[in-house]
């Protein structure tokens, strides 16, 4: 389909949501779009109300498809198949496409355009269909994604939630799976990459002001590879990870007597004071003045 009145959620140093949409005048799509890490991801409402298979179109990307609401037919490289809120495909360049929409406009859903390496790497296994069973567990991180983009998230968060959000539909794919067992020499691998990860970002406000590709660069992988590496070996995120430290640099600052909020929150980039007090109480379950407060008193 083609799209129009599209804005960027623009991904530098923090995330816009975009604020306002355009509709085309009958048929159409609202569109919004998040670039992070290289992979675009574009938020459509579609519009289109014609029954029967409109096309063909050309698909000029690698693109995984998930749809949040609503239905429709898709023909993808000859295959048919109905998209609804259970799933999604897959498309390649060179891909002839139809769309119709037997029960009416209103659908959304979301494209990830991502580069060929990382589709290849992730998606291009031997396979009869297109189509993506998305799970449940899926489906929530990607309706995550979104909330994350419109509530202002940063670069690095957004990039790390793409990543893993490609793991998971991967994994539901069939194409591999992260809870299969790995052998030692990968085990080993993998615990040192995280011990290089760690190493990097003790550095302090430098190495936490890094973008993620930066990071990623820095131990020598892609930034999805380390992304999932991270995840699979400690549990939690590098974006918690990381946001740990920040906020471990702040109480460190404040315990040395530095109780300017608004020049810590910039030197540790968070968004503004009020990004710094979220993060603060969600890790510590206190605002920066009570710990303050509690620092103060300790001193």
């Amino acid at each position: 389909m083609e799209e129009t009145g599209r804005r960027p959620w623009t991904a530098c140093g923090t995330a816009e949501l975009l604020r306002s949409e355009v509709v085309r005048s009958r048929r159409g799509a609202h569109c919004g779009r998040i670039e992070a890490a290289g992979i675009t991801v574009v938020d459509i409402l579609c519009c289109e109300d014609r029954t029967s298979f409109v096309g063909p179109g050309q698909q000029e990307e690698h693109c995984v498809v998930l749809t949040r609401s609503g239905g429709y037919l898709r023909r993808v490289a000859g295959e048919e198949f109905f998209v609804d809120a259970t799933g999604g495909y897959l498309t390649a360049p060179g891909d002839e496409h139809h769309v119709a929409h037997p029960v009416g406009p209103g659908d959304r859903s979301t494209d990830i355009r991502i580069g060929p390496q990382l589709y290849a790497d992730r998606f291009d296994c031997p396979r009869t269909s297109r189509r993506l069973t998305v799970s449940g567990a899926a489906d929530l991180r990607h309706r995550a994604l979104l909330a994350a983009a419109r509530r202002g998230a940063e670069t690095f968060e957004l990039a790390e939630r793409i990543h893993l959000l490609l793991d998971e539909l991967a994994a539901t794919a069939g194409r591999w799976s992260p809870d299969s067992p790995a052998r030692r020499s990968t085990v080993r691998v993998h615990q040192r990459l995280v011990r290089d990860t760690c190493a990097v970002l003790a550095g302090g406000i430098p190495a936490l002001l890094l973008p993620l590709e930066d990071l990623a660069r820095a131990v020598g992988v892609s930034p999805h590879h380390l992304s999932r590496v991270f995840h699979a070996v400690t549990g939690t995120t590098l974006t918690r990870y990381r946001n740990e430290l920040r906020v471990r640099g702040v109480l460190q600052q404040l315990e040395e007597g530095h109780d300017g909020l608004r020049t810590l929150a910039a030197a540790y980039g968070f968004a503004d004071q009020a990004h710094l007090t979220r993060t603060c109480r969600t890790h510590t379950g206190h605002l920066p003045s009570a710990v303050r407060r509690l620092l103060a008193d300790r001193a």
